[in-house]
């Protein structure tokens, strides 16, 4: 049984002309002795009719009257007071008088009143005395239940009574619903779930100021998957809006308007159809369950079963269309998914948030901060009971809920459409092959408000909202893509209708099937178009990203040379993935050309392999050229002593001597320091620039490097992208073929 907002532990405070309440709240650790006491005296009375539990014994445990009845409340989601069964109440008493009442069709304390009823009628004129009454109750139980052999009453008077009263509440027996007792924790998580939901029972609008940002720093980046932004919650509160019969208002942060990145405050206001008559309070109970639903915290996993009562003696129940706060019917099985579901308001995404709540005729301000949010119960900490509906208006709006609040499937179902799911990942392998050119793929974004036509476009005031598809992000640079389908005509003319209210806007990529595009013709000159057929290609997106929305020229004047050569000299090699990121580039073509801002006076750039100082790298060749030839020597002694060798196999050093490439690379990262944060393509590939190092690759599985014969040159001093002569180097060392020893020289 829930309590009103009249019976929580509350404080009003007045700044001007401003009234704000905050309620009670239980901290982790408050009252545990208390509410463990209050536990362990239902535990005693277990069994135990209500005539027994004592309403005061309870407020003691406690000590605070309101915070008593309120926790005494909250126990009614493991407790219940339990009529007894008139067969197993009869049975008990035994002497067959369950087959005597049988036979006189006496099957329930209904019957049985009954039946005095007639039989105080018919032989004491309807009324009985105090000093007859005992006597027209033995020879009522001796008429219906007959006497025993020693000539006593099978029916005594005093269980004659019980039985009349046995579906009275005095007579209910308390029992436990749950296998084991609640802990301290789990009732103070429950009671600050409902005190809460008291709060938002009593609201006429609910706001929200949302951190659209959030959504993204919370998921993981790097798991290959589909990130997905506010939008996703957006969508879900518009359908569940319209299931619950609820308004809702979207707006931005004016400031975020005004400047040039994307609006990252969105400013959410739920509130009831606001109506001349009826209390402003009239839809909280719709509200309350909304936004239990976008917070995605706890709700009723247990089943209560039909008939149960509150253990609770106070008659508190409070018609919530009336404005108080009711019992929860029908709020079903909405628990927070784990981990949190991005179709859910998370609590790191709220900024500030804080409802108008209507108490004794006035309104006040109820502020719901973070660590208020934090005490409300996760799917894993409480054990509340599901109540049942009872009106059919109440049983209509159960079943909405229990439909539309079901958690998102995140598998293919996430789509819309397989098209989106296809690009989505054909797009994130090109990502993973760094070929996105640094965007980021983001699902389903902050929405796009749309402005009434005879406004300015730069109104704050919401007339309607447009979610894109996807968000493609880079540095400061947001993207909105929009699949458009072929569908119905109705959609077109829809879909039209919005994009005419955003062709102002020089953010938004459209995609339209091929077969379409005649019927999107009005809208193909305000907006970059993709077409496709059955398949977008993630291709098509970046070519139309890199020619409407190239920066190049920007980032490249946001380098700082000085500081980039600074830090080429400190490292001496600096590997070509690391100079992406210093140099604001993206794609090897954009590398190639910020380098030269940034070669000459003793640094180089190679594709492939990065900047490099010239001097470091010659010495580095010199002293891996040396040390090469040292373990192949060691090598080819090894195989001399141990006779494994022949006199052909002795002068074949490209098979003899060789080494593994593998191990070549790891002794190479530990032996130079300007190798170790390379990888093993990069040294692969400066290695193969020298024309004294030979690498094989006879075999798929294994490669091996040696030392080429002939006389050494020096390593060719390129301040300039040699992409060319690179080609050039690598060409020349494949041609330097030294001729193996076949099976027929072997026998000559």
């Amino acid at each position: 049984m829930r309590f009103s907002l009249q019976d929580i532990k509350k404080q009003v405070h007045r700044r001007g002309n401003t009234l704000s309440v905050s309620m009670h709240f239980l901290h982790p650790g408050e009252l545990r002795g208390e509410i463990e006491r209050l536990v362990s005296y239902h535990e005693q009375l277990l069994g135990h009719p209500q005539r027994d539990f004592s309403i005061e014994d309870a407020r003691a445990c406690i000590g605070d009257y309101r915070l008593a009845h309120c926790l005494i409340n909250t126990l009614s989601a493991w407790y219940s007071w339990q009529q007894c069964e008139w067969q197993k109440a009869v049975y008990q008493i035994g002497n067959d008088i369950l087959e005597r009442f049988q036979e006189a069709k006496i099957t329930s304390p209904v019957h049985l009143r009954l039946a005095l009823f007639n039989f105080v009628n018919e032989h004491y004129e309807g009324f009985l005395d105090a000093q007859t009454r005992t006597a027209a109750l033995e020879e009522f139980a001796e008429m219906y239940c007959g006497k025993d052999q020693q000539g006593v009453h099978s029916l005594p008077v005093a269980d004659l009574e019980y039985l009349l009263a046995l579906d009275s509440d005095e007579e209910a027996v308390l029992v436990r619903d749950t296998p084991h007792p609640p802990g301290a924790d789990e009732v103070a998580s429950l009671y600050n779930q409902w005190v809460f939901e008291a709060a938002l029972f009593n609201a006429s609008d609910v706001h929200f100021a949302i951190d659209c940002s959030a959504f993204i720093k919370m998921q993981d980046s790097g798991n290959n998957k589909t990130m997905t932004g506010v939008g996703a919650v957006i969508k879900r509160l518009c359908y569940l809006s319209r299931k619950l019969g609820v308004y809702y208002d979207l707006a931005y942060e004016s400031d975020s308007l005004a400047g040039q990145t994307p609006p990252s405050i969105l400013h959410l206001t739920l509130y009831g159809p606001q109506e001349m008559t009826g209390a402003p309070q009239q839809y909280g109970l719709r509200l309350a369950r909304l936004s239990r639903i976008l917070l995605g915290y706890s709700t009723p996993t247990h089943p209560r079963r039909p008939g149960l009562a509150s253990p609770s003696t106070l008659p508190t129940t409070i018609d919530p269309r009336r404005g108080g706060s009711g019992e929860d019917e029908g709020v079903g099985r909405l628990r927070r998914p784990v981990p949190a579901s991005p179709n859910n308001l998370p609590t790191a995404a709220i900024l500030q948030a804080e409802a108008t709540v209507h108490f004794l005729q006035r309104s006040y301000r109820f502020v719901i901060d973070a660590k208020l949010l934090n005490l409300l119960p996760s799917p894993s900490e409480t054990n509340p009971i599901e109540t049942q509906p009872t009106s059919s208006d109440e049983q209509a709006l159960h079943q909405q809920v229990r439909e539309v609040s079901q958690p998102y499937q995140v598998a293919s179902s996430i789509y819309d459409s397989s098209i989106e799911q296809a690009f989505a990942e054909a797009f994130h392998s090109l990502a993973n092959s760094d070929g996105a050119d640094g965007w980021q793929l983001e699902r389903e974004p902050e929405p796009l408000l749309l402005a009434n036509p005879s406004t300015e476009t730069t109104s704050a005031i919401s007339h309607g909202i447009f979610i894109p598809d996807f968000a493609l992000t880079r540095d400061d640079l947001r993207i909105y893509v929009e699949i458009l389908g072929y569908w119905t005509p109705t959609y077109r003319e829809r879909k039209i209708a919005k994009l005419q209210l955003l062709k102002d806007r020089n953010d938004l990529v459209l995609a339209i099937p091929r077969e379409a595009r005649e019927a999107f013709a009005s809208i193909s000159n305000d907006f970059p178009i993709v077409t496709y057929n059955d398949q977008l290609s993630a291709t098509e997106i970046l070519k139309v990203l890199r020619s409407h929305y190239d920066d190049l020229a920007g980032r490249l004047a946001q380098i700082d040379v000085n500081e980039v050569r600074k830090r080429i000299e400190s490292a001496s090699l600096l590997p070509e993935r690391a100079c992406y990121s210093l140099l604001h580039c993206y794609r090897r073509s954009e590398l190639i050309q910020a380098a030269e801002c940034v070669i000459g006076e003793g640094i180089a750039y190679t594709p492939g392999i990065g900047f490099y100082q010239i001097d470091s790298l010659e010495h580095l060749r010199s002293s891996f050229v040396e040390w090469l030839g040292e373990e192949e020597g060691k090598k080819l002694g090894d195989s001399l002593r141990e006779g494994e060798s022949s006199v052909g196999e002795v002068g074949d050093k490209s098979s003899g001597n060789s080494l593994s490439l593998a191990w070549v690379l790891h002794e190479s990262r530990s032996r130079w320091p300007i190798l170790a944060t390379c990888e093993d393509a990069t040294i692969e590939v400066l290695i193969s620039l020298w024309p004294e190092v030979h690498i094989s690759r006879n075999s798929i599985f294994e490669a091996t490097i040696s030392l080429l014969d002939g006389e050494k040159t020096t390593l060719p001093q390129v301040e300039t992208p040699p992409k060319k002569s690179a080609r050039t180097q690598r060409t020349t060392a494949k041609k330097r073929i030294i001729r193996e020893t076949n099976q027929a020289d072997l026998w000559n």
